[in-house]
């Protein structure tokens, strides 16, 4: 039987697992770990140049519960490479004192990198995320609590991401004796507004960063926004939020941002859909860019899956609108 208390609690043999992780980092050691649970007291900080976390069958790291994230790479330590995990959210019940939450406050599931310290990265030996996963609800119970901010951020450089899911919960377990909130769905709960929060799945504040398959789904405000320089993303796929209400739309929330001070920024292939089960939202646009030489876009589309409200436009204020009576894609 899945036990939601024994989810949130922390005892002696997790926090024995994370000081033996941090202890082989710290030794300059790779680490590799076995599948599993590992519910975090504390980050886990990665310092030296060229190591590696590697993830055997997927393992999840659940965060710490006062909001500091699972992996912290310190800035100027290139060619750090993490790969095969899940990062998962936890439940917030304790006051920030491990001292190892981020700077600036913001709650995040892993930051590579920190904020505003300059760190270009090694063009030659970049930093790696590989198949790399993120939730936020999902297995834990506690939906009112379970939370984030961000749930990955990119403060380095050169750094180079393939293959990312950065998921919200849009259904998650069924506790004991509950029953479905939704008849489509009877194994499921459907994740409600204000169940599972986190704003953004992915920032990027650092130049010269790659994606290769990026996928961002439900999110409470903007899905992605990028902020760094000469960046570019092969392959994107969002969804939008299923539960949110028309407040969504009417604060301009998009899919993809790319923000105004960016000069140079490429987007292949950039996918995004809808499916509000629940309100009538309308998306003014779901890419949103500056109009500059630097910034293009190549086959972006949106798709109206079901349910109710639109996307007006596909890219500012190019391309048609999807909805119920005409479901996409709509091109430009």
């Amino acid at each position: 039987v899945f036990d939601a208390f024994r989810y949130n609690t922390i005892d002696d043999a997790d926090m024995r697992k994370t000081e033996e992780m941090q202890a082989a980092l710290n030794e300059g050691k790779d680490l590799i770990i076995c599948p599993g649970e590992y519910f975090l007291n504390r980050s886990l900080i990665v310092k030296t140049s060229d190591q590696v976390i590697l993830g055997l069958g997927l393992p999840s790291l659940i965060a710490p519960q006062d909001g500091s994230p699972c992996i912290r790479v310190i800035a100027n330590t290139p060619g750090v490479r993490i790969a095969g995990i899940i990062l998962e959210a936890a439940m917030m019940k304790l006051t920030p004192t491990t001292g190892t939450k981020n700077v600036d406050g913001v709650r995040s599931l892993i930051d590579f990198g920190e904020p505003e310290v300059e760190d270009d990265g090694d063009e030659q030996n970049p930093g790696v995320l590989s198949d790399v996963f993120t939730r936020v609800g999902g297995s834990n119970l506690d939906r009112n609590f379970v939370t984030t901010d961000v749930m990955v951020r990119i403060h380095s450089g050169n750094v180079v991401g393939d293959n990312l899911w950065l998921w919200r919960a849009d259904r998650v377990q069924l506790g004991i004796d509950e029953g479905p909130n939704d008849p489509w769905f009877p194994l499921n709960h459907h994740v409600e507004e204000g169940e599972c929060r986190v704003q953004t799945a992915l920032e990027v504040h650092g130049n010269n960063v790659k994606m290769y398959g990026l996928f961002c789904d439900h999110t409470t405000e903007n899905q992605m926004v990028w902020k760094g320089d000469n960046g570019s993303v092969s392959l994107f796929q969002c969804k939008f939020p299923c539960d949110v209400s028309s407040g969504y739309g009417a604060n301009g929330y998009a899919g993809y941002v790319v923000d105004e001070s960016v000069t140079v920024h490429s987007g292949l292939a950039v996918g995004i859909y809808s499916n509000f089960s629940q309100h009538e939202v309308m998306v003014p646009s779901a890419i949103i860019a500056p109009r500059k030489d630097g910034i293009s876009f190549k086959y972006p589309f949106t798709v109206f899956l079901n349910g109710k409200g639109c996307i007006e436009k596909v890219l500012n204020n190019e391309g048609k609108a999807v909805n119920k009576d005409n479901k996409g894609p709509a091109r430009l």
